[in-house]
């Protein structure tokens, strides 16, 4: 077939296939009308091309043909989802389950979350998240009786989140069933059990996610760690975890003197077993597709083929799990296969093709670096596309890393299965022991490649740098052949490469003016555009740093990681002086975990309401790991820094003894400079302005509070205060209508210039203490002068 002499077929059917999903998921039945459409495009197409007999009548065939069932799949996957009574509970709602646990609890967790499987209702089978009244350890089946939290930023998510994630389960009773746990759950606990017993508390989370559980509840501060120095593929099971257990399996099989070929299918058979206990998460599942298409390959004495292997796995991952295609990991996983592959194919013909023995025998050593730099190279762009960040110590850490965790891996898998064999003990104590090391070298050298300055840096536009890099690798690595691909590769190729990255190395501090961090005698308020959430970042004229709120947090998006922090870091902020959360609300403390994770903080105020939410005891444990001094904000304190004064006007305590709406407890305060106030409110409403509207007085900016909404900004609060300059954060679009236009008719009514950053971006305020500079990302700037000193 001509399509088969261009391309395997099976890799066209793997670009139509997820566009049909794509669409199937997005659209649902309805997608089935763009399968006319794609239809009829093509055949104008290759009308227009000439050329009836070309490539393009099979290619389009395929393709279609693909896209068809993937509309099927998709659509059918959504109708499926919509019955999740995971995404129909009510935030609120009264609800009973019967689940067993996944993994066992993890130790110090400060949300006290662990991970269940609903059994009933079924409509609802799946892992839920759930926080017990008290500490369990059991493996027992239990009726859960609890109120649903939904996710704050449910609503607000591109797409429905997996049901997973959609919120949390708060018990409030719990009654044993005397049914026993699943077989699965059964094997993983008891691996976990033997794990914690061998390893201690400290070690045995990460020797588990190395072998058992692939959402193994690693100490956050530890996985920050692996993740800044590109080592987080380590912390959960993908194919490489999959691949190291496969080779020494085969190994331990022939040197049993099993035949070539059993031992091949016994060793596949054992690997997908592995990979059920798992829960078949989809880079595992992917390593799996691998290690069956080579076998048969083996088998049937052909060579693999790269693509076509890759192609086929990723169909059989999306198959399996359709809402796969949104999620980066999986794509991570593929897109660093095939750079791993790709470079170190295309290496091996520039060995072979250097004339010199001697010079051959050197570039070899030099083939576990390039194909680092393959790895880095293809999976750079969707990691700039999904976490706003690129992380070049990956390089050199994968380097260190993969050869220790080639040893952790099997050396953990022989000491579950010493720790199971009766009167073993003393030996899987002392492959524990030699596996402790290896994980403890593995730690070493993630904690100290996250140290290393530049080893990840983020970009709040990532756009334009993953382009480039998407060029940039397909460029690097698309093949070479003849005696000049050597030349090539070491004169152009790796020089390009080495200043590509020496160029996004340089351009990311030198656009961010670096030397802002000095100050410039002006206090600059920055109203960050976040969606819908807020966050101000504050920076005082001596150039110290203060920050309220950090964005929200919804599945998928964390602006504190992909707004604030790129933000700051451009601007030269290297730690935070004050960090004010306003209140618990995800859209406002969502990011701040997040930043305080990549800067530090010297004093961090917050109501000190109590709040047993999961996102605000995850706070606390942040604020206590930085070493922050944690404040309660009360009226009437008052912070300075750098001539710049900090009023706090709300809450005091009676209001926090008075249990009001959340929303109420916000932390309202003044930052004021010479003549210039400005005033903060997060989501305070009526209230609290009939509460403070005769204490706080005029204003020069009034960021108006909870996104607009009618529940706030009252005539007799904007009679008090005055302001020529109103801002609004929200989100567009938003489901809550926000701004409500009777609010915006009340600010204009009173001549306040309204910025919104749904419109018109970040806006920043420039001040000297009199002259007041308004300048919005898109929009004319607005100039003026204050009369009056502030009193």
């Amino acid at each position: 077939m001509i399509v088969s002499a261009a391309m395997p077929v099976i890799v066209i059917a793997a670009l139509g296939f997820p566009t049909g999903l794509l669409a199937g998921l997005l659209l649902g039945w309805s997608a089935w009308t763009l399968a006319p459409l794609a239809a009829v495009g093509a055949w104008f197409g290759a009308r227009r091309a000439g050329a009836p007999s070309s490539i393009l009548h099979p290619f389009s065939s395929v393709v279609l043909t693909a896209a068809a069932g993937g509309i099927l799949w998709g659509a059918g996957a959504r109708r499926v989802r919509a019955t999740d009574c995971r995404l129909a509970w009510r935030d609120g709602a009264r609800v009973t389950i019967v689940a067993e646990p996944r993994d066992l609890a993890a130790p110090g967790d400060p949300t006290g979350l662990r991970r269940y499987d609903i059994r009933n209702p079924a409509a609802c089978a799946g892992p839920i998240m759930v926080r017990l009244p008290r500490p369990d350890t059991s493996d027992l089946v239990l009726v859960l009786v609890g109120t649903w939290r939904r996710d704050p930023g449910f609503r607000d998510a591109l797409l429905p989140p997996r049901p997973e994630r959609a919120g949390r389960l708060m018990v409030l009773l719990v009654r044993p069933v005397a049914d026993p746990a699943g077989l699965r759950t059964r094997l993983r606990t008891g691996a976990e059990r033997r794990l914690r017993a061998l390893f201690g508390e400290r070690r045995w989370t990460l020797a588990a996610a190395l072998t058992v559980s692939p959402e193994a509840a690693i100490p956050k501060e530890l996985r920050q760690q692996f993740a800044r120095a590109g080592l987080a593929h380590i912390l959960s099971i993908s194919g490489l975890h999959v691949g190291l257990l496969a080779g020494a399996l085969f190994i331990v099989l022939q040197a049993c003197r099993i035949p070539t070929v059993p031992a091949r299918l016994l060793g596949t058979v054992l690997v997908i077993a592995y990979i059920w206990m798992l829960g078949a998460p989809a880079p595992a599942l992917r390593s799996a597709g691998l290690l069956v298409l080579w076998c048969w390959a083996r088998l049937r004495q052909r060579p693999p083929v790269t693509a076509a292997i890759l192609a086929t796995t990723a169909l059989v991952v999306l198959a399996f799990d359709p809402w796969t295609l949104f999620e980066p990991g999986p794509w991570l996983s593929f897109a660093g296969v095939w750079g791993c592959a790709t470079a170190a194919r295309w290496w091996e013909r520039v060995v072979t093709e250097t004339r010199s023995r001697q010079r051959r025998r050197r570039l070899r050593w030099l083939a576990p670096v390039i194909v680092s730099c393959g790895a880095v190279l293809a999976t750079t762009p969707i990691q700039l596309l999904a976490f706003g960040s690129v992380t070049p110590i990956a390089i050199l850490a994968n380097l260190a890393a993969i050869p220790i965790a080639a040893f952790a891996t099997p050396a953990l898998a022989l000491v579950l299965l010493l720790a199971n064999i009766p009167g073993a003990g003393a030996a899987a104590a002392l492959a524990a022991s030699a596996a402790g090391i290896a994980l403890d070298a593995l730690e070493a050298v993630a904690v100290h490649a996250a140290a290393v300055p530049w080893s990840t840096f983020t970009l709040d536009a990532p756009m334009l740098p993953a382009g480039v890099c998407a060029g940039a690798a397909l460029w690097m690595l698309r093949p070479a052949s003849g005696r000049r691909a050597a030349r090539i590769v070491l004169g152009t190729r790796l020089c390009a490469a080495l200043l590509a990255m020496l160029a996004l190395a340089a351009w990311w501090p030198l656009t961010g003016a670096a030397a802002a961090s000095a100050g410039d005698g002006r206090l600059t308020l920055h109203f960050l555009s976040v969606g819908q959430g807020d966050a101000e970042a504050i920076r005082t004229p001596h150039g110290h740093w203060i920050l309220i709120d950090g964005g929200p947090r919804a599945p998928g998006m964390d602006a504190g990681a992909r707004r604030v922090v790129p933000f700051l870091r451009r601007h030269g902020a290297r730690a935070l002086d004050l960090v004010v959360s306003t209140h618990g609300d995800a859209d406002h403390l969502g990011g701040l975990p997040a930043v305080l994770a990549s800067l530090p903080a010297d004093v961090v105020i917050e109501p000190g309401a109590v709040d047993g939410r999961p996102l605000y005891l995850e706070w606390l444990g942040d604020v206590a790991r930085d070493h922050a001094r944690w404040h309660p904000a009360r009226a009437g304190e008052q912070f300075d820094l750098d001539g710049v004064r900090v009023r706090i006007w709300h809450p005091d305590s009676a209001t926090i003894a008075a249990r009001w709406d959340p929303n109420e407890y916000s932390v309202v305060l003044t930052v004021e400079y010479g003549a210039f106030r400005a005033v903060f409110t997060g989501d305070a409403g009526l209230p609290m302005e009939a509460l403070r509207a005769g204490q706080v007085g005029p204003v020069t900016v009034l960021k108006v509070a909870h996104h607009g909404s009618r529940s706030a900004t009252s005539e007799a609060w904007l009679d008090a205060l005055r302001p020529p300059v109103c801002v609004i954060e929200v989100g567009n679009p938003n489901h809550y209508g926000h701004p409500d236009p009777g609010t915006v008719a009340r600010l204009l009514d009173r001549g306040c210039s309204v910025w919104r950053t749904d419109r018109d971006g970040d806006v920043t305020v420039t001040t000297d203490g009199r002259a007041v500079l308004v300048r919005p990302a898109s929009g004319r700037d607005t100039a003026f002068t204050l009369a009056s000193s502030v009193r």
